[in-house]
């Protein structure tokens, strides 16, 4: 409701926000949404039927989560950090993703390139059918974006990478051009290799 009325300005007052949502109008990552006070997260697509333009929500500095403009191809697929993984019965895999989110898959399905997916790498997840595009790992040369602390919003290239011991935080260096910083692994998303998987504003 919120989003329908305030941050885009659909509606005036609160009934009319969710005379809106309850029509079916609102879809979040492909999905209609009819609840007003369903969540919308980092990295979700949300489309209004009758507006053109497609949105995702981001971080920016001193902002906090907004949403900005995407690319019309980009509504068919979001970026998913992986924040869990274990062995489950019948040789399988079962991920979690940022968003609450689990995928359940042999070791060998699903995997672009049969790459060995892994705790703190994101993958570009189509929907609503959920499958795994591509496979951005958390390491050297990636692209991260920073989703939390002070330096949220900001991204650039990972240029260090330094383990967390018992006491201390694994600690991620980002160069954004000019300028560098430090960061909590944790508060780093990979979106990229050469350019990032979305739409981010210079």
């Amino acid at each position: 409701m919120v989003i329908v009325r305030e941050s885009l300005g659909l509606a005036n007052i609160a009934k009319e926000a969710i005379r809106i949502i309850s029509q079916g109008k609102v879809k979040v990552d492909g999905v209609v949404r009819r609840d007003r006070r369903f969540p919308v997260g980092l990295m979700d697509i949300v489309q209004i039927e009758g507006i053109p333009q497609v949105y995702r929500a981001l971080p920016k500095p001193n902002r906090g989560l907004v949403l900005s403009p995407a690319l019309d191809k980009e509504a068919a697929y979001k970026i998913c950090k992986i924040v869990g993984k274990q062995n489950v019965p019948g040789g399988k895999l079962q991920y979690s993703l940022h968003d609450g989110r689990t995928l359940l898959t042999t070791a060998k399905d699903m995997r672009p390139g049969n790459e060995e997916l892994a705790v703190g790498g994101a993958i570009q997840l189509s929907f609503p059918v959920q499958k795994i595009v591509k496979y951005v790992p958390f390491q050297v040369g990636a692209l991260g974006l920073v989703i939390d602390g002070r330096n949220q919003g900001y991204y650039g290239k990972i240029t260090a990478i330094t383990p967390g011991t018992y006491a201390r935080r694994k600690i991620v260096r980002i160069e954004t051009g000019a300028e560098g910083f430090e960061t909590p692994a944790d508060y780093v998303i990979p979106i990229g290799t050469e350019s990032p998987l979305v739409t981010l504003e210079k």
